[in-house]
């Protein structure tokens, strides 16, 4: 069984911080699998081995002026109960369980399965989510490694992405997820896959989804068939100022057409490794 996270930590972070001063270690932030309660900690890579969906979201960086190991976020003693559990004050909408909705419809979306996954349906049934939630391997990863604070400009994430684009490209072959949501309104993550890491590779099919009523721009998804990798553009998930537009469902829609297109073109993730 591989241990991804250890490849993590033994490959990438250990040498990327080898050379660091005492100030970037400090604010150094490791990410990867989400390691799951009651579990010893490598059991969530057996999961991700396993799984023929592995879901990474590409955040910008950890609001907060010091850096952590957010793998531990469903584990850490202040903050875990309330991550793994949705619940508390600070999970009625927002960062986590609007990631734990769009979690829940890339996992559970199905060919055929037409208008199922909406916005409508993870908000009334919670439960679902909160068991996929539960037991479904997710990885998080930082573009900006550096913490920073509550709000990050989007050419301070694409300037970091740019000076450790070596290192991030190194991050996803350990990890190796076919599927992966960037998380940012202003698409600096999505432009930097498409238009740098994978700049070199063929996309197979773009799809986009009509954001009316506002002067955001539109989500979308680009599938690399000869990859096995979706790409999809969603927007940062937290929802301050945008109540009235953010829903999961501009990210499922065109998920669930790509699924419909091509119903078997996740499940060969083992015969891509």
């Amino acid at each position: 069984m591989a241990n991804f996270n250890k490849q993590l930590d033994e490959q990438l972070f250990n040498p990327w911080m080898s050379n660091a001063t005492e100030e970037e270690k400090k604010g150094f932030c490791r990410d990867g699998l989400l390691i799951m309660p009651d579990h010893a900690e490598d059991f969530v890579d057996e999961l991700w081995e396993k799984s023929s969906r592995r879901v990474m979201f590409l955040l910008k960086d950890k609001n907060t002026p010091y850096g952590d190991d957010i793998r531990r976020w469903f584990v850490d003693q202040e903050n875990g109960k309330g991550n793994w559990t949705l619940t508390g004050e600070t999970m009625k909408r927002g960062f986590i369980p609007n990631i734990a909705n769009i979690f829940y419809g890339l996992q559970m979306d199905q060919p055929g399965d037409e208008g199922r996954i909406n916005n409508e349906y993870v908000v009334k049934h919670k439960e679902e989510v909160l068991k996929v939630w539960n037991s479904c391997p997710i990885a998080l990863v930082e573009a900006k490694k550096q913490a920073g604070v509550s709000h990050v400009a989007s050419s301070a994430v694409t300037a970091a992405m740019e000076k450790d684009k070596d290192l991030l490209r190194k991050e996803l072959e350990i990890l190796h997820p076919n599927i992966i949501v960037c998380c940012d309104a202003d698409d600096s993550q999505f432009n930097f896959l498409t238009q740098q890491l994978f700049a070199d590779k063929k996309v197979e099919k773009k799809y986009d989804y009509p954001y009316e009523g506002t002067n955001m721009k539109n989500p979308g998804l680009w599938y690399y068939s000869e990859e096995k990798l979706v790409i999809i553009k969603s927007y940062h998930p937290t929802t301050r100022g945008k109540e009235k537009w953010w829903i999961p469902e501009r990210v499922f829609s065109p998920f669930h057409k790509f699924l419909t297109d091509y119903p078997e073109a996740l499940s060969a993730l083992q015969d891509k490794k």
